[in-house]
């Protein structure tokens, strides 16, 4: 858990063209052709920079995963693509609210868990 969230960390703005999702959409940039068959439109850069770092930690001439068994490999590969996906701004306050919700929950019974 630790590992994937270093590496969700250190990717989740990785290759970013210096625009907005957003303007990306409304330009159609070529980046947005790589994704035309993906169902959700939200998400355009968090969706490349997750599929970028996967490609580049799986590569075998990087080697990064190699010491991890198929169950780790596939839960560190979900892991890391859920972590970078929720940087997506448009959901910010849709995250903070969940949090304090749960506090609020928390604080009236502490063995309350997310």
């Amino acid at each position: 858990e630790r590992f994937a969230l270093l590496s969700a960390a250190l990717c989740h703005d990785m290759e970013h063209p210096g625009v907005t999702s957003q303007f990306l959409s409304k330009a159609a940039d070529a980046t947005r052709g790589r994704y035309r068959d993906i169902i959700i439109r939200d998400a355009l850069l968090e969706k490349h920079h997750a599929l970028s770092a996967l490609k580049l930690m799986c590569d075998r001439d990087v080697g990064i995963l190699e010491g991890l068994s198929s169950t780790q490999y596939y839960q560190f590969r979900s892991s890391v693509s859920k972590m970078i996906l929720a940087t997506d701004m448009t959901r910010h306050f849709e995250y903070i609210n969940h949090l304090k919700e749960f506090s609020a929950r928390r604080d009236e019974d502490p063995a309350v868990e997310m």
